[in-house]
């Protein structure tokens, strides 16, 4: 017999048995509704059939449900239809589904379904990353597209080519620690930018609070990790409950999450007072408040950066870092390109971005190859859509299948293969910048810092070392493969490598551009 605990941290797509008992009524009113919006004067799109009452909650996966709706689309289509406990699904898999469904009719998906436990319970619903369409959203994404965007980034240049070459510089020394030591950096990076603070070790509170928060929002966004998502009505358990631990979990988490969000923010402000405040992203909100702008909607923008962005990027470094260990040809024609237009002189800096178009391809094959994250986090429909003679129901979880569009054959030939040569000049490739950062008015506003990050990093690497293989005790390398992971964030498996510093002299200046750490 399962366990209290066990019930309420059931997952979305294990058994169900004992929840739909003790929960038949809620699941007689999710059958109701079913049946109300199958009775609409348009049926929904195509999709499998369901099972009586829980539709089909159990045939989807929890393990690589991109693929299965990838694979779904094949046989119905590229807009399909599920269902679970009543729950209305849609799963868009291709560009055009996309473009005439979040983009030409974005105002009715822009919502985010619920996710009771982070949202709710934990308090995420307050920032730009959970929160649904309201002024608060809104102000949070204007503060972000206004001094976050990409007219704003060469204003962070300097600190971005800082944090990527102080990262690269404790990175080289390991050989399967590229995550480890991402987290650091990318703490340091964000910190600075976001308020101006320059964290020297990770064992700092700020550090230490950002990476928590990114950690538990990784953990807890996963579908089906507490069954409180699927039952809301959970969040109404006291506290003190049996089996209640979720409840306990919200409220600690909660209390971390404020103390994060307000703690750097109110220290920018004393700053400012005092007349010793870095330049930032929150000092220049606060200079330069646009109407209608509060310190709440300044102060949730600044303090989502990192989870927004944090682990996104770290994984998109380890798809280049495998990328280039597996395809050293294309390492080989980078840094060739790198030699010729920067020369060995200097760094490589983002104001040479323009003149590197083999490595803009490579950073788009990256991209598109193993995205960071394959099924984008889901809209809500607020209201019904026609689309192509079918209803999309009002308040239908709708997904963007990123891994689908991605790996089109018919416009990436070939799309397991690893080929920056498909973005070649006079090639009509659809451009995977344009979806990987999810759609419509949900679309990442920090794109541009997040390629910013990852190219000069990129280049960086390129520039002073070859990546490769590790070397087994007997000197013979060990192949890797692509192992990933299976969740929201599409993290590759670790793996070992190896970097070969191509000469003392590009050691040497990578050495003089970074602050040894204390």
């Amino acid at each position: 017999m399962l366990s209290a605990d066990e019930v309420l941290f059931m997952p979305f797509s294990g058994s169900y048995n004992l929840v739909v008992t003790a929960t038949c009524l809620l699941s007689i009113a999710f059958a109701v509704r079913s049946f109300a919006y199958r009775s609409a004067r348009n049926p929904p799109p195509p999709g499998p059939a369901g099972e009586f009452l829980m539709g089909n909650a159990r045939q989807i996966p929890d393990k690589f449900a991109w693929l299965h709706y990838e694979n779904l689309s094949k046989s119905y289509g590229d807009v399909i239809h599920l269902t679970a406990l009543g729950q209305p699904i849609v799963v868009l898999n291709s560009s055009q589904a996309i473009s005439d469904i979040m983009g030409k009719k974005g105002a009715f998906v822009s919502g985010r379904p619920l996710v009771t436990f982070l949202g709710d319970l934990v308090g995420w619903y307050e920032s730009v990353v959970l929160g649904g369409p309201s002024r608060r959203w809104q102000a949070q994404r204007k503060l972000l597209h206004q001094f976050l965007g990409a007219p704003s980034i060469p204003m962070y240049h300097s600190i971005i080519e800082e944090e990527a070459r102080a990262y690269c510089h404790r990175v080289i020394p390991t050989k399967e620690g590229y995550m480890d030591e991402f987290i650091l950096s990318m703490a340091k990076l964000i910190l600075r930018i976001a308020y101006g603070v320059n964290p020297k070790r990770r064992d700092e509170p700020l550090v230490i609070m950002a990476h928590e928060l990114a950690e538990n929002f990784e953990y807890a966004i996963e579908p089906g990790r507490f069954a409180v998502d699927t039952f809301p009505f959970l969040r109404y358990i006291p506290i003190w409950f049996p089996g209640a631990d979720f409840r306990r979990l919200g409220a600690k988490w909660r209390e971390q999450l404020h103390t994060a969000m307000g703690m750097p923010f109110e220290r920018v402000k004393a700053d400012m007072a005092a007349g010793t405040a870095e330049p930032s992203f929150t000092a220049r909100c606060l200079e330069e408040r646009p109407p209608g702008i509060d310190d709440e909607h300044i102060k949730w923008a600044a303090g989502s950066l990192y989870v927004a962005a944090a682990r996104t990027t770290m994984t998109t470094l380890g798809t280049f870092l495998l990328a280039m260990i597996m395809h050293p040809e294309v390492q080989e024609r980078a840094r060739a390109e790198l030699d010729r237009e920067v020369g060995q002189d200097r760094l490589p800096a983002l104001v040479d971005r323009p003149n590197l178009p083999y490595i803009e391809m490579v950073l788009k094959e990256v991209l598109r190859w193993h995205p960071a994250v394959p099924l984008a986090l889901p809209h809500r429909s607020t209201e019904e859509i026609d689309y192509r003679g079918w209803t999309i129901p009002k308040n239908s979880i709708v997904y963007g299948n990123i891994w689908a569009l991605g790996h089109d054959p018919a416009v990436y030939p070939s799309p397991e293969k690893f080929d920056p040569d498909r973005y070649t000049a006079g090639h009509d490739v659809k451009d995977p910048r344009e979806y990987v950062f999810g759609f419509g008015r949900r679309a990442c506003p920090g794109q541009a810092f997040a390629e910013a990050t990852v190219w000069t990093v990129m280049v960086t690497l390129l520039a002073t070392n070859s990546m490769k293989r590790a070397l087994d005790e007997n000197g013979r390398e060990i192949e890797v493969s692509e192992n990933y992971t299976h969740s929201t964030m599409h993290h590759p498996i670790p793996f070992p490598y190896r970097f070969e510093p191509r000469s003392t002299h590009l050691m040497n200046l990578l050495d003089a551009c970074v602050e040894t750490p204390a």
